[in-house]
Formats: C-alpha cells, sequence, structure tokens
C-alpha cells in the first residue's frame, strides 16, 4: 500500500473510532486500542483532524466529531437520506407493532443506526443508538446483513471483525453459527438476555439483490414471543419489501 493511501486509511480508522463514541467523547488511549494504532500516531492524526474541523477536543480531553463532518454531512444528505426515503414505513410499522423500530445501513465493515421509532407499548426496548457503529455481526441488524450477503463475502467481513469480536466476547463460530440460522430463516431472532429484550431483523436488498441495511423490531422478551412474534414477523417482512421496491425505484438515483 502506498504511503500517502495507507496515511488516509488511518484517518478515517480514527475518525470512525470518535464517531462510534462521539456522544461521551473519546480519550486517545481509547482511539489508539480501537484502531490498533500506536499512540503517538493517533495523537499526530487526532491534532491534524482537530485544525481541519474534523474534530473537537472537548474541556475533559476527549474527542468528538467536528463541525466540517457536520458540514459535509448536510451536503450528502440528498444524495444519501434513506431516512427520509423510510421514514412513513418505519412509522407505520412502530404503530402496527406497538414496539420499537430501528432501520440501520452497511458503511464500509460496520452497521450504523439511522433511524429509531418508538411504538406505543409503554416499556421501550432503546437497544441502540441514532448514530452508533457496531461490526457487521455485532446484533441482529449486521448479523442479517451477513446472511444477506454470498458466502465467500460474509466469510471475508467475518474474517475482517474477527478482533473486534472477541473485545466484545464473541467468537467467529458463534457469528458464522447465528449467520448460517438467519440465511436459513431469511430473518434474525435475537435475544439480549442482560436487557431482557428480543430484537428481530431482516436485511434490505437494493435493485442488483445486494443488502443495503437492515429492518428490526425490539421488544421484551416476554411480548416478542407467540402470536406477537409471528405478527411481527409477518409486518417486518410486508415492511422490507416496501422498502425494496422504494429503493430499486429511488435509490440508485442517489448514490
Amino acid at each position: 500500500m502506498e504511503q500517502g493511501a495507507q496515511s488516509i486509511y488511518r484517518t478515517v480508522a480514527v475518525l470512525k473510532a470518535i464517531a462510534e463514541r462521539d456522544r461521551y467523547g473519546s480519550g486517545m488511549t481509547e482511539v489508539a486500542t480501537a484502531t490498533g494504532l500506536t499512540g503517538p500516531t493517533v495523537h499526530r492524526i487526532l491534532r491534524a483532524l482537530v485544525d481541519v474541523g474534523f474534530a473537537l477536543q472537548l474541556e475533559d480531553r476527549n474527542y468528538v466529531l467536528g463541525p466540517l463532518v457536520y458540514d459535509l454531512g448536510l451536503t450528502a444528505s440528498s444524495r444519501f437520506d434513506l431516512k427520509g426515503l423510510t421514514g412513513n414505513i418505519t412509522t407505520a410499522l412502530a404503530e402496527q407493532t406497538g414496539d420499537t423500530v430501528f432501520f440501520s445501513r452497511v458503511s464500509g465493515n460496520d452497521m450504523v443506526c439511522v433511524s429509531r421509532t418508538s411504538g406505543s407499548f409503554p416499556i421501550k426496548t432503546l437497544i441502540t443508538d441514532v448514530g452508533l457503529r457496531r461490526p457487521l455481526g455485532v446484533g441482529a441488524s449486521g448479523l442479517a446483513v451477513l446472511s444477506a450477503l454470498p458466502v465467500d463475502e460474509c466469510d471475508a467481513a467475518i474474517e475482517r471483525n474477527s478482533a473486534l469480536y472477541e473485545e466484545l466476547g464473541k467468537t467467529v463460530a458463534q457469528v458464522r453459527e447465528e449467520v448460517d440460522i438467519a440465511r436459513r430463516a431469511g430473518h434474525v431472532i435475537r435475544d439480549i438476555t442482560a436487557l431482557g429484550a428480543r430484537t428481530i431483523s431482516k436485511p434490505l436488498r437494493d435493485k442488483t439483490g445486494r443488502p443495503f441495511g437492515s429492518f428490526s423490531v425490539s421488544s421484551i422478551s416476554q411480548r416478542m414471543d407467540g402470536d406477537h412474534l409471528a405478527k411481527c414477523l409477518e409486518l417486518l417482512h410486508t415492511a422490507g419489501r416496501k422498502i425494496e421496491e422504494m429503493v430499486r425505484v429511488d435509490y440508485s438515483s442517489h448514490v
């Protein structure tokens, strides 16, 4: 890899690491751990990002995304406004199920939560935040996307994220098993024991058949069972097909 390209990849890795903890801010050591880069390299990149407005250093010396990221995002939003494209369907699904609905999109080797819409059921399962990045294979949304990839691409994505799985207490074998189950079912059903929650997720494909995101519904485990689970799965697949039809018509002209 050329030196210039390597520097760009390292800088992007640092930006992603900051974005993952943007609500709280990230210290230099945390960024170094997340990226695998040395402390001096991270320090040099962070200072450059602050200088150009891609990052800010807070009073507690943690780093967050800077104003230029927001400005560039506004410029690109009309081209990649999947949230606007799917908003009505997301709202309708939350109303029909009464539960929390998540729309997430693929971003490199990660999934990013684009929107979270709560239904009327009083106990909310807010299992992730808008803007949060998680590696493909971690969480129902990422497993759903992996299950929709060709086997060789799925295997490659799992290998790329293998070190991150270990940090999060998962193994490659576990991820492969969960993906195989999802591939056979056409969707993911995943329990989050620590939160007493259950999430179902369906991959979303563009007009070429490639997964670009996922649609998920989450509720407490006692509720997401039996007839309600069956109802939510049916509604989820119906809503997913509607989004895929819209993307086949509109999304290709925005990328």
